[in-house]
């Protein structure tokens, strides 16, 4: 019997490779979707972050990322999964670039 607990899956996988999603409280409460998470806005805004940044130079493209990452996300934001999404695609390019 091991004393080790089980953690939740925490990876979307993507076309683009694994994403550990990163919940907003401990302990999570729900271990396939934090919340407050759309998983499908999520989706969408690292779909469309990756787009823009392939269709960039790649100095431009770090320079958005560093760019959009460097500011705080508008406080009163329609579609925060989307955002969520959109800026952990940015993150995974600088990470890996």
């Amino acid at each position: 019997m091991s004393s080790t607990p089980e953690y939740p899956e925490l990876d979307i996988v993507t076309p683009y490779g694994i994403v550990t999603r990163l919940p907003t409280s401990f302990p999570i409460i729900d271990p396939e979707l934090d919340g407050h998470l759309d998983p499908c806005l999520f989706q969408a805004g690292f779909d469309d972050a990756n787009m823009r940044l392939a269709a960039f130079p790649a100095s431009w493209a770090k320079h958005h990322a560093s760019t959009v990452l460097d500011t705080e996300p508008a406080v009163d934001d329609d579609e925060p999964s989307y955002t969520r999404g959109y800026r952990a695609a940015l993150y995974g390019y600088l990470k890996h670039s």
